[in-house]
């Protein structure tokens, strides 16, 4: 076989994979980002691992899915305004032996929840039911990380695709018309940059009260 042949017949690399395959040789930054990414993913999950709502009810033959629906404590013979206590009505249930039952999701805490039922004033400290203990105000602490966790890191990809967005669409534009634009666009970017990251978030936050006033 013609040598020359089988060197044509390969295909250059893409600057992706070159790029993937250098990244993969960091071990522990490759590592890293997969986990963040695995749990990033399972974050989207959480209601459904994390709540103080019930998954699924059965009451007196009825199923109830309070995840897609909203439903009273009077609907489950509960004498409550507003929405029952799931984990309580768990255990009424339990106790009844009348064949209903309620499924609650693994961590049966909510992230706006204040757990007043616990012993002592909050913060609690960590216990098997709440590792991390409780905040001042009694929320499962572990709760609010996991699902702060979600939010934090949505808004940082938000940023970034935002400003990524922006940055492309105004260097194209200084590229594409140049003369007088490229020119002032530069002189402005130069400016903006030399300023210090505080004076920057007290121009922006200035101009955010100003504009709440009027």
């Amino acid at each position: 076989m013609d040598p020359e042949a089988v060197v044509s017949d390969r295909r250059p690399e893409s600057l992706f994979r070159r790029r993937l395959r250098k990244f993969r040789r960091i071990k522990r930054g490759y590592w890293s980002f997969v986990l963040i990414a695995i749990a990033y993913v399972a974050s989207f999950f959480l209601p459904l691992l994390m709540n103080n709502v019930a998954l699924a009810v059965r009451y007196q033959g009825r199923f109830f899915f309070p995840m897609v629906s909203f439903h009273a404590a009077s609907e489950f013979g509960q004498s409550v305004i507003g929405e029952p206590d799931y984990r309580a009505l768990k255990e009424t249930f339990a106790q009844a032996g009348a064949g209903d039952w309620v499924v609650m999701p693994p961590y049966p805490y909510g992230p706006n929840e204040s757990l007043l039922d616990l012993p002592g004033n909050p913060p609690h400290p960590p216990s098997a039911a709440h590792p991390f203990g409780t905040d001042d105000r009694g929320r499962d602490v572990l709760v609010r990380l996991a699902y702060g966790f979600n939010i934090s890191l949505t808004f940082a990809l938000c940023v970034m695709l935002l400003g990524d967005g922006v940055g492309i669409i105004v260097g194209a534009a200084l590229g594409y018309f140049s003369g007088a634009l490229d020119l002032l666009g530069q002189r402005f970017i130069e400016i903006w940059s030399s300023l210090p990251f505080l004076y920057t978030i007290i121009i922006v936050s200035s101009i955010k009260i100003g504009r709440a006033h009027v």
